[in-house]
């Protein structure tokens, strides 16, 4: 970006050229005009504070027109690359709503240069952006139609094997997709909000799955995973003391698991809302435990009733003293601090077992069962019980 000084009179760029840079206007009137029929045709006269040239920077395409400094200018030049820079930076929905307005401004402006009483028909290929629009349209209409339903993965006596409790996990549905894993979806429910709807369907979901499975003193908990959006909702313990009243379910068979980074924006907001929580009688649950950079930190600030070590210090640790000595030390630090742990990313017995040995009770993984549908868990736990 740079300040340029220009004459009166003086071509600032012309009809055709490559599109380079865009320009702002501090000072001075500058001409935009186009060659039509051996002659010039004013299409704007600008002023401070007006942009001009960015067209054929958004789009790629050629300038449209020339403009030429009426008085003496002061123009901040910035360049094709920083403002590519800025597009690529920006939502996806906007880049693409720009893109598109740049498009039909040029056929407007070619249909009223050339006395066209007709407007030629316009479309385009959906972009990036109008893609996500239409993902966002179906996730919402996914959520009401119940096809993003809770797969469920159970949470297991490391001693016995026996299902201590179910991790409610969100799955698509698609009937023209076919079933979508979370990643293929939430990352874009986070982005435009739908995210609460689809926590609160899951934990609504994961309650009434509870409640179907008794009340006896061995009656599964049941976790629940949720966004940051969590800690900004003053209504949330309500929420959730409706839901539970509704389901007949005592809050201590529902669980909520926060990650490290829904938790580091506003570490006081998180406090607050977990005193709340906990209040009621839901226990709270610190995932993916030692994958952030402050992990420590967010158990020194905040009270969990339950720490979910991540599968990547899990897996392999029967063959790595290192990683057997990392375990043992955060189960020594939670035991010391009267929190429960959970091993997650169990793929092997050999694994299961070096957990044991280090003196973990409780874990999860494919090595006891892949996550699936609610009424499997409920049909896998009876038969058990």
């Amino acid at each position: 970006m740079r300040t340029r000084k220009i004459d009166a009179g003086d071509l600032i760029f012309s009809e055709g050229e490559p599109a380079d840079a865009a320009f702002l206007i501090e000072e001075g009137t500058v001409e935009i005009s186009v060659e039509r029929d051996g002659g010039g045709q004013t299409l704007a006269m600008l002023g401070p504070g007006e942009v001009f040239g960015e067209m054929g920077v958004i789009d790629g395409s050629p300038r449209s027109a020339t403009a030429t400094a009426i008085g003496n200018c002061l123009l901040v030049e910035v360049s094709a690359e920083q403002i590519q820079q800025v597009i690529a930076k920006s939502d996806p929905f906007f880049a693409e709503l720009m893109r598109k307005l740049v498009g039909r401004l040029r056929d407007t402006q070619a249909s009223l240069i050339a006395g066209d009483d007709i407007v030629a028909l316009r479309s385009s290929e959906l972009g990036v952006g109008y893609s996500e629009l239409v993902v966002e349209r179906n996730i919402a209409e996914a959520i009401i139609s119940g096809e993003i339903e809770p797969y469920l993965q159970p949470i297991v006596d490391l001693r016995s094997g026996a299902a201590l409790g179910y991790e409610s996990l969100a799955r698509w549905r698609s009937e023209t997709m076919g079933l979508m894993r979370p990643f293929d979806f939430l990352p874009m429910a986070r982005r435009t909000g739908l995210i609460r709807r689809i926590d609160l369907t899951m934990t609504d979901r994961a309650m009434m799955v509870a409640s179907l499975l008794g009340g006896g003193p061995d009656a599964p908990f049941v976790t629940v995973n949720f966004s940051g959006w969590l800690f900004q909702d003053r209504d949330l313990a309500a929420t959730l003391r409706r839901m539970l009243d509704q389901h007949g379910l005592a809050p201590s068979r529902l669980c909520l698991e926060v990650t490290e980074t829904a938790l580091i924006d506003d570490m006081d907001a998180a406090g607050r809302s977990m005193t709340e929580l906990r209040n009621l009688g839901v226990r709270m649950a610190l995932d993916d435990f030692g994958t952030g950079l402050s992990s420590i930190n967010v158990l020194c600030r905040q009270h969990f009733d339950i720490v979910k070590v991540d599968g990547s210090l899990v897996q392999g640790c029967h063959a790595s003293s290192r990683q057997r000595a990392i375990l043992q030390g955060i189960l020594d630090l939670c035991h010391r601090l009267d929190i429960d742990v959970v091993a997650e990313g169990i793929e092997d017995a050999e694994t299961a077992a070096a957990l044991l040995g280090l003196g973990y009770v409780t874990g999860q993984g494919m090595h006891f069962a892949p996550p699936v549908l609610a009424r499997q868990a409920m049909a896998s736990w009876r038969e058990e019980h």
